[in-house]
């Protein structure tokens, strides 16, 4: 309850139950646990890299032997382009031609139509 007016311009004086949303509050309290966490987050300086394929029609995915977990992550440059070559062999290269290889980060590190040249040995001429 909250007790309001008594003005000229807020009419006389009254109470008037007050539906209160602290939202401002819950907000306040979110982004300081936010900070508070996110100050323990370190960064590993670049020593756990990773690599994926993507394409306009999203992300290569692969399944790792053993494991049921379906991972878009290689380790390193050749062990995702060997895999691409692969995928290459069973499938038809041409519908792998527009993927590029990304590093974690979203930076570009190479073309797929590279990979695949190499493959094919047009890059030895």
């Amino acid at each position: 309850m909250n007790l309001t007016g008594g003005t000229s311009f807020s009419g006389p004086l009254r109470f008037e139950l007050e539906n209160y949303f602290p939202d401002a509050h819950y907000k306040q309290a979110i982004d300081q646990a936010f900070r508070k966490e996110a100050e323990e987050v370190l960064t590993d300086g670049g020593s756990r890299t990773q690599y994926y394929w993507s394409g306009e029609n999203g992300v290569v995915y692969h399944t790792e032997s053993g494991e049921e977990i379906v991972d878009p992550f290689f380790n390193s440059i050749e062990e995702a382009e060997n895999y691409l070559e692969s995928l290459a062999d069973k499938h038809s290269k041409e519908r792998y031609d527009g993927l590029v290889l990304r590093k974690s980060g979203n930076t570009k590190v190479e073309e797929a139509t590279e990979v695949l040249t190499e493959q094919a040995g047009l890059t030895d001429w």
